[in-house]
């Protein structure tokens, strides 16, 4: 019995927490799918290796600071495409998962906060093609736009 009572207030709880989004962590309200929607395009367009559309979801704005200490390889808009290209040029074929972990609506931008797995296929020469995986935390950092929702930063 005591068990029992112990357990009621976590129950309640659970039971009353908000409904998720399925496959992710972040509660399911019609902005948080707007967001997820956007961020899909930009997870399908990786696994497509579709630089023009990647670039197309980049704000005008859009910058990504590099080393803290020298900043030679901070980039912008401008930047970008030869940024994605160069990182695409030996890969063969890309898996890249996403577990949606918060989304955070600011007044001026929403921060998208996510781990990713991606699988990336490497042919080096005429060696046998290799398959490489890397598992992270990302932010993506997006702006509202008359458009829809583009991309600030974190790509």
């Amino acid at each position: 019995m005591r068990f029992a009572l112990a357990c009621l207030p976590t129950l309640t709880i659970a039971a009353c927490g908000a409904r998720l989004i399925p496959n992710t962590e972040v509660e399911d309200t019609p902005d948080n799918r707007a967001v997820i929607e956007f961020c899909e395009r930009y997870r399908l367009a990786i696994e497509a290796v579709d630089v023009p559309l990647l670039v197309s979801l980049a704000a005008d704005d859009y910058y990504e600071p590099g080393s803290p200490t020298t900043g030679e390889d901070d980039y912008d808009r401008g930047g970008l495409e030869e940024v994605l290209r160069t990182r695409f040029a030996r890969i063969d074929a890309i898996r890249y998962d996403i577990l949606y972990r918060r989304i955070h609506h600011g007044p001026d931008r929403v921060d998208v906060l996510y781990t990713f797995h991606g699988r990336f296929q490497v042919t080096r020469g005429d060696q046998d093609p290799v398959w490489h995986s890397k598992v992270g935390d990302n932010r993506l950092v997006l702006v509202r736009t008359p458009a829809g929702f583009r991309i600030s930063g974190g790509m």
